[in-house]
Protein backbone atom coordinates (compact mmCIF):
# COMPACT_ATOMS: atom_id res chain seq x y z
CA UNK A 1 0.00 0.00 0.00
CA UNK A 2 2.87 2.33 -0.91
CA UNK A 3 1.91 6.03 -0.97
CA UNK A 4 -1.62 5.25 0.17
CA UNK A 5 -3.59 7.64 2.35
CA UNK A 6 -5.59 6.61 5.40
CA UNK A 7 -7.00 7.75 8.71
CA UNK A 8 -4.80 6.04 11.30
CA UNK A 9 -6.89 4.97 14.28
CA UNK A 10 -4.61 2.30 15.75
CA UNK A 11 -1.07 0.96 15.60
CA UNK A 12 -0.05 -2.61 16.45
CA UNK A 13 3.64 -2.58 17.33
CA UNK A 14 6.09 -5.34 18.27
CA UNK A 15 8.41 -4.96 21.27
CA UNK A 16 11.61 -6.98 20.79
CA UNK A 17 13.88 -5.52 18.13
CA UNK A 18 11.24 -2.90 17.28
CA UNK A 19 10.58 -0.76 20.36
CA UNK A 20 13.73 -2.16 21.97
CA UNK A 21 17.15 -2.62 20.40
CA UNK A 22 17.56 -6.03 22.05
CA UNK A 23 15.46 -9.14 22.31
CA UNK A 24 14.20 -8.79 25.87
CA UNK A 25 13.68 -12.55 26.23
CA UNK A 26 17.48 -12.91 26.00
CA UNK A 27 18.03 -10.03 28.45
CA UNK A 28 15.70 -11.63 31.02
CA UNK A 29 17.09 -15.11 30.38
CA UNK A 30 20.57 -13.81 31.22
CA UNK A 31 19.36 -13.25 34.79
CA UNK A 32 18.61 -16.99 35.12
CA UNK A 33 21.64 -18.23 33.16
CA UNK A 34 19.67 -19.14 30.01
CA UNK A 35 20.68 -16.35 27.60
CA UNK A 36 22.57 -18.63 25.20
CA UNK A 37 19.73 -21.17 24.98
CA UNK A 38 17.16 -18.41 24.41
CA UNK A 39 19.23 -16.78 21.66
CA UNK A 40 19.57 -20.19 19.95
CA UNK A 41 15.77 -20.66 20.05
CA UNK A 42 15.29 -17.21 18.50
CA UNK A 43 17.74 -18.08 15.73
CA UNK A 44 15.96 -21.35 14.96
CA UNK A 45 12.63 -19.51 14.79
CA UNK A 46 13.99 -16.82 12.44
CA UNK A 47 15.44 -19.54 10.21
CA UNK A 48 12.02 -21.20 10.05
CA UNK A 49 13.20 -24.33 11.87
CA UNK A 50 10.83 -23.86 14.81
CA UNK A 51 7.16 -23.30 14.07
CA UNK A 52 4.24 -21.99 16.06
CA UNK A 53 4.64 -21.05 19.70
CA UNK A 54 7.05 -23.88 20.60
CA UNK A 55 10.06 -21.55 20.89
CA UNK A 56 8.08 -19.06 22.98
CA UNK A 57 6.88 -21.76 25.36
CA UNK A 58 10.47 -22.89 25.93
CA UNK A 59 11.68 -19.30 26.36
CA UNK A 60 9.05 -18.39 28.93
CA UNK A 61 9.65 -21.64 30.84
CA UNK A 62 13.35 -20.74 31.05
CA UNK A 63 12.23 -17.73 33.14
CA UNK A 64 10.69 -19.89 35.89
CA UNK A 65 11.48 -18.34 39.27
CA UNK A 66 11.93 -14.79 37.94
CA UNK A 67 9.74 -12.32 39.86
CA UNK A 68 8.03 -9.09 38.80
CA UNK A 69 10.49 -7.31 41.09
CA UNK A 70 13.45 -8.96 39.29
CA UNK A 71 12.07 -7.84 35.91
CA UNK A 72 11.48 -4.29 37.15
CA UNK A 73 15.09 -4.17 38.46
CA UNK A 74 16.50 -5.40 35.11
CA UNK A 75 14.48 -2.85 33.09
CA UNK A 76 15.31 -0.05 35.55
CA UNK A 77 19.01 -0.75 34.92
CA UNK A 78 18.59 -0.56 31.14
CA UNK A 79 15.29 -0.41 29.24
CA UNK A 80 17.01 -0.94 25.84
CA UNK A 81 14.56 1.49 24.23
CA UNK A 82 15.29 2.24 20.60
CA UNK A 83 15.96 5.96 19.97
CA UNK A 84 12.68 7.70 19.13
CA UNK A 85 10.48 5.16 20.98
CA UNK A 86 9.16 7.69 23.51
CA UNK A 87 8.56 10.30 20.79
CA UNK A 88 6.68 7.73 18.70
CA UNK A 89 4.29 6.94 21.54
CA UNK A 90 3.88 10.65 22.26
CA UNK A 91 2.86 11.02 18.58
CA UNK A 92 0.26 8.26 19.01
CA UNK A 93 -1.13 9.97 22.08
CA UNK A 94 -1.18 13.45 20.54
CA UNK A 95 -2.97 12.16 17.42
CA UNK A 96 -5.48 9.98 19.31
CA UNK A 97 -4.02 6.80 17.80
CA UNK A 98 -4.66 3.67 19.90
CA UNK A 99 -1.38 1.81 20.56
CA UNK A 100 -1.23 -1.96 21.06
CA UNK A 101 2.15 -3.48 21.95
CA UNK A 102 1.85 -7.03 20.63
CA UNK A 103 4.72 -9.33 21.54
CA UNK A 104 5.78 -12.82 22.49
CA UNK A 105 7.33 -11.35 25.64
CA UNK A 106 5.73 -12.03 29.01
CA UNK A 107 2.99 -9.78 30.36
CA UNK A 108 5.00 -8.89 33.52
CA UNK A 109 7.61 -7.32 31.20
CA UNK A 110 5.08 -5.78 28.81
CA UNK A 111 3.26 -4.12 31.71
CA UNK A 112 6.46 -2.15 32.44
CA UNK A 113 6.76 -0.93 28.83
CA UNK A 114 3.04 -0.06 28.74
CA UNK A 115 3.61 2.11 31.80
CA UNK A 116 6.91 3.54 30.53
CA UNK A 117 5.60 4.50 27.08
CA UNK A 118 1.94 5.20 27.86
CA UNK A 119 0.70 2.46 25.52
CA UNK A 120 -3.02 1.70 25.54
CA UNK A 121 -2.99 -2.10 25.35
CA UNK A 122 -0.60 -5.06 25.52
CA UNK A 123 -0.74 -8.56 24.02
CA UNK A 124 1.80 -11.17 25.07
CA UNK A 125 2.69 -14.45 26.75
CA UNK A 126 0.64 -14.88 29.91
CA UNK A 127 2.49 -17.34 32.15
CA UNK A 128 1.03 -18.94 35.24
CA UNK A 129 2.31 -17.05 38.27
CA UNK A 130 2.96 -18.26 41.81
CA UNK A 131 2.44 -15.04 43.70
CA UNK A 132 4.87 -12.59 42.10
CA UNK A 133 6.94 -15.30 40.39
CA UNK A 134 6.82 -16.75 36.86
CA UNK A 135 6.01 -20.46 37.07
CA UNK A 136 5.21 -21.94 33.65
CA UNK A 137 3.39 -21.66 30.35
CA UNK A 138 2.11 -24.17 27.77
CA UNK A 139 0.85 -23.96 24.20
CA UNK A 140 -2.73 -24.07 25.56
CA UNK A 141 -2.12 -20.70 27.23
CA UNK A 142 -2.06 -19.01 23.80
CA UNK A 143 -5.17 -18.26 21.72
CA UNK A 144 -3.35 -19.80 18.74
CA UNK A 145 -0.16 -19.70 16.71
CA UNK A 146 -1.20 -16.27 15.42
CA UNK A 147 -2.03 -14.93 18.92
CA UNK A 148 -0.15 -11.66 18.31
CA UNK A 149 -2.64 -10.54 15.68
CA UNK A 150 -5.62 -12.58 16.90
CA UNK A 151 -5.58 -10.98 20.37
CA UNK A 152 -4.88 -7.52 18.92
CA UNK A 153 -7.84 -7.96 16.53
CA UNK A 154 -10.10 -8.76 19.47
CA UNK A 155 -9.11 -5.42 21.05
CA UNK A 156 -9.69 -3.57 17.76
CA UNK A 157 -13.10 -5.19 17.25
CA UNK A 158 -14.13 -4.03 20.72
CA UNK A 159 -13.10 -0.51 19.74
CA UNK A 160 -14.85 -0.80 16.34
CA UNK A 161 -11.60 -0.14 14.45
CA UNK A 162 -11.18 -1.89 11.08
CA UNK A 163 -7.99 -3.07 9.38
CA UNK A 164 -8.21 -0.16 6.93
CA UNK A 165 -7.35 2.20 9.77
CA UNK A 166 -4.49 0.20 11.27
CA UNK A 167 -0.70 0.42 10.87
CA UNK A 168 1.58 -2.48 11.90
CA UNK A 169 5.19 -1.93 12.97
CA UNK A 170 7.56 -4.87 13.48
CA UNK A 171 10.87 -6.46 12.57
CA UNK A 172 10.60 -10.24 12.18
CA UNK A 173 8.56 -13.10 10.72
CA UNK A 174 6.69 -13.37 14.03
CA UNK A 175 5.00 -10.11 12.93
CA UNK A 176 3.79 -11.61 9.64
CA UNK A 177 0.13 -11.79 10.76
CA UNK A 178 0.21 -8.14 11.85
CA UNK A 179 1.70 -7.07 8.52
CA UNK A 180 -0.92 -9.04 6.57
CA UNK A 181 -3.79 -7.58 8.60
CA UNK A 182 -2.91 -3.89 8.68
CA UNK A 183 -3.48 -1.53 5.75
CA UNK A 184 0.11 -0.25 6.04
CA UNK A 185 3.15 -2.08 7.43
CA UNK A 186 6.43 -0.55 8.58
CA UNK A 187 9.52 -2.68 9.19
CA UNK A 188 12.26 -1.63 11.61
CA UNK A 189 15.82 -2.89 10.93
CA UNK A 190 14.13 -5.98 9.52
CA UNK A 191 15.27 -9.58 9.87
CA UNK A 192 15.50 -11.99 6.89
CA UNK A 193 12.28 -12.72 5.00
CA UNK A 194 10.47 -9.59 6.16
CA UNK A 195 11.21 -7.03 3.45
CA UNK A 196 8.68 -8.46 0.98
CA UNK A 197 5.91 -8.28 3.63
CA UNK A 198 6.13 -4.55 4.38
CA UNK A 199 5.31 -1.24 2.71
CA UNK A 200 8.06 0.86 4.33
CA UNK A 201 11.31 0.20 6.16
CA UNK A 202 13.06 2.39 8.70
CA UNK A 203 16.52 1.97 10.15
CA UNK A 204 17.94 3.09 13.46
CA UNK A 205 15.72 5.61 15.19
CA UNK A 206 11.94 5.27 15.40
CA UNK A 207 11.81 9.00 14.70
CA UNK A 208 12.17 7.88 11.07
CA UNK A 209 8.69 6.32 11.32
CA UNK A 210 7.07 9.67 12.20
CA UNK A 211 7.47 11.12 8.71
CA UNK A 212 5.93 7.94 7.21
CA UNK A 213 2.94 8.21 9.56
CA UNK A 214 2.54 11.86 8.63
CA UNK A 215 2.75 11.00 4.91
CA UNK A 216 0.09 8.28 5.01
CA UNK A 217 -2.35 9.91 7.46
CA UNK A 218 -5.05 12.31 6.37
Amino acid sequence: CYNCSMKIQAVIIDLDGTITTHDMSVVLAKAVGKAKETAQLNQLFWEGKLQGVAALVQQVNFLKGLTRHDIRTIVARNDYLRPGAKELFEYFSKNNIISIISSGSTLPLLELYKEKLGADYIVGSNPKMVGDMIDSISEEDYSGVDFKIRDAQAILENLDISAGNVVAIGDSLSDKGMFAFAKVSIGVDVKPGVRELIDYEVRGSLLNALSILDTISH
